[in-house]
């Protein structure tokens, strides 16, 4: 290790002793403040105040006590020169934490941040762009012809493929069902993330079952459930009809409106796909219970809080973030399995490539419409709990 001079260790103290004077200085300015907020009514902002001030002074604490060390060096002249990364790792710790996690925040970004700006972000405004022309190949390049907002008209008065899908009616029953799904896969994979929590033997294939449809082909299974195996299964299931028009009739009797009846019912009757698409959420929320203190539900039950009120004023409470991160990527999910692609692979072979630019825009538009109004609507409801 290279060593100071003499004269290089002497500009060093003075440069140390100066940095410790402000630190000194800064730290009595923040005692100050403390001690006349202290004096005054207290109020949530007040309070707030004086726990930044007085985490600011564990900081000034903590750098002050680092310049010490190195003035001890400095007077036994053993100080050692250092590189670029360890005075970058000395610089790192002496920062608040909440600036380090955001450092750390922004390395991990720089990956998608590239990605995002070499390749999404100039096929996207391409993709606008097209959707405002009509876009065909002539010989080795595409013609382009300005038609403005034509060919959104055009899919929403009456875009049609195979002869009866209809892009409009599609696109709406898409959403409906995706409006109907959603809360129940949410509410679906806690429940089952809460019961496969609970350690009983077994609970490791149980988390397998549950996951085996996000690793194999969702569409294979389908195809296999509604073709001759689920012929079959129909064939048996008479009295499962019969089971549910009785189920029907039931709700009637009670008086609830027969749109809730097909809301509920719609959802039963797709079920399985439901099923098949919680697998990540049941992850995610095991992970997000797994990681909520012990100490928590300890205090809970010391303070005689009752199994549904730890529920709920706990368990809930603290898993909330994940929800909302459940809740868009399951809106994403689905969007990915969306008929609309059907409609955009028909214009793509039929050539008409403006078309299918509009189709991913207004695809676009309606995903980012839909996670924007969860997030409006659960970020309120979202608690971050600091330890």
């Amino acid at each position: 290790m290279k060593k100071y001079q003499e004269n290089e260790l002497l500009e060093i103290k003075e440069k140390t002793l100066h940095q410790q004077e402000k630190l000194k200085a800064k730290a009595f300015k923040n005692e100050t403040k403390i001690n006349r907020l202290l004096k005054l009514k207290t109020t949530r902002r007040r309070t707030k105040q004086i726990v930044a001030l007085n985490e600011k002074n564990q900081m000034l604490s903590i750098r002050d006590k680092r310049l010490s060390e190195k003035l001890i060096l400095i007077e036994k002249q053993t100080l050692s020169k250092e590189n670029i990364f360890k005075k970058f790792g000395k610089w790192f710790k002496n920062i608040p934490y909440s600036k380090q996690l955001v450092i750390w925040g922004i390395i991990f970004l720089i990956p998608w941040l590239i990605g995002m700006l070499i390749l999404f972000l100039p096929s996207f405004f391409q993709t606008i762009w097209w959707s405002f022309f009509e876009v065909a190949p002539e010989g080795r390049t595409l013609s382009f012809k300005f038609v403005g907002i034509e060919n959104y008209k055009f899919l929403i008065q009456g875009y049609v493929i195979d002869s009866s899908r209809i892009f409009l009616s599609e696109l709406v029953l898409f959403v409906q069902n995706l409006i109907i799904d959603l809360p129940i896969i949410i509410i679906f994979s806690i429940l089952i993330a809460v019961l496969l929590n609970k350690k009983f033997k077994g609970h490791t294939i149980v988390k397998a079952i549950f996951f085996i449809p996000v690793i194999y082909n969702l569409t294979l299974i389908n195809d296999t459930l509604t073709g001759g195996f689920g012929e079959y299964l129909t064939e048996q299931s008479t009295a499962n009809i019969l089971f549910v028009e009785q189920f029907t009739w039931f709700f009637l009797d009670l008086g609830l409106g027969q749109d809730l009846i097909e809301i509920v019912m719609n959802a039963v009757g797709r079920i399985f796909m439901i099923i098949n698409l919680s697998g990540i959420q049941i992850l995610i929320f095991i992970a997000a219970i797994q990681s909520i203190p012990e100490h928590l539900y300890e205090a809970a039950k010391i303070e005689g809080a009752t199994k549904y009120e730890i529920f709920w004023k706990i368990t809930i409470a603290m898993i909330t973030p994940l929800i909302l991160t459940a809740a868009i990527y399951t809106v994403i999910d689905s969007f990915a399995r969306a008929p609309i692609f059907r409609f955009i692979k028909y214009a793509t072979t039929s050539n008409k490539y403006g078309l299918a630019a509009s189709i991913s825009v207004l695809y676009f538009l309606i995903n980012i419409a839909i996670i924007g109004l969860i997030y409006a609507l659960m970020r309120k409801r979202v608690f971050y709990y600091e330890d």
